[in-house]
């Protein structure tokens, strides 16, 4: 924690998350406006790291559209709001799902955990940390805008994935959500990806234009993870109940999230098996 500023609740947080302690890591990704993309890139990285033999669960915050058990065509054992309200550990609400991965299922239309309070959040951040001992990315798929949910989640993760696409309000959106994480302190390293760029030149503009403001006007230098480009394929999986990394191992999309995939294994290879994030 810097000195520049005074301890927080974010400093708490990161605590629970604390990198010193071990065990794997928390990677949060959210979205300045719903609609571009996220729960896929989410899922699909979860898979992609899964096929570099990392061991990958992947928890599916977005609290009340919960979506990611049907991109991944299965049935869940269990949801968030049976270890929020104590019906099980959290261990034993995870489900197997397709790629090698591990689900912990949100809960959609459910109003008892569309707006949590402190303690819930706090409970669940911990819930989170306990799993980080049985795998070595725990990926959090927290929703789109700026709710108090949202802002709470990223603040409390090791890596912030913002999600955006070539589209001026999603740009604006995505600078707002980083803005108001970054007024938290304490958080995470922060990357961008830019989902359904028509080419990578287009991507890396996306990214580059939104890296620019973030530095100019928040001083906060962010790392471009790359993009993943528009691909039809996409569609048709999500029409399918399916992974388009599994259904399409070989389409641009699936290209592109490996290569993002192959980001954090780098990083992991480069420290020695202790993983530490982009300074």
């Amino acid at each position: 924690m810097s000195s520049k500023y005074p301890e927080d609740q974010a400093a708490g947080l990161r605590r629970m998350v604390d990198p010193s302690q071990g065990g794997g890591k928390l990677i949060a990704v959210a979205s300045g406006k719903g609609g571009v993309g996220k729960s896929n890139i989410a899922v699909n990285l979860a898979i992609a790291l899964s096929e570099l033999d990392f061991r990958v669960i992947l928890v599916d915050v977005d609290i009340g559209l919960a979506n990611d058990c049907v991109l991944l065509g299965i049935k869940p054992r269990a949801t968030l709001l049976d270890v929020l309200v104590g019906e099980c550990e959290i261990e034993d609400a995870l489900t197997p799902a397709p790629g090698g991965i591990e689900l912990l299922a949100g809960s959609t239309g459910v109003k008892k955990v569309s707006d949590l309070d402190p303690e819930q959040k706090n409970f669940l951040i911990r819930r989170f940390k306990k799993l980080t001992a049985r795998a070595d990315f725990v990926i959090i798929d927290i929703g789109a805008g700026i709710t108090g949910n949202v802002i709470h989640f990223a603040t409390a993760a090791d890596q912030l994935i913002v999600v955006t696409v070539p589209e001026p309000s999603a740009i604006t959106d995505g600078y707002a959500l980083i803005k108001t994480v970054e007024r938290e302190k304490g958080h995470g390293q922060i990357g961008l990806v830019c989902n359904e760029a028509n080419t990578i030149d287009e991507g890396s503009k996306v990214c580059k234009r939104l890296k620019d403001i973030c530095l100019k006007f928040l001083d906060l230098g962010i790392r471009d993870l790359g993009c993943v480009r528009f691909d039809e394929k996409v569609k048709r999986a999500v029409r399918d109940r399916k992974s388009f990394l599994l259904q399409y191992p070989n389409c641009h999309a699936s290209v592109d999230i490996r290569k993002l995939a192959e980001i954090f294994h780098v990083d992991w290879a480069g420290n020695a098996g202790e993983l530490k994030f982009f300074n």
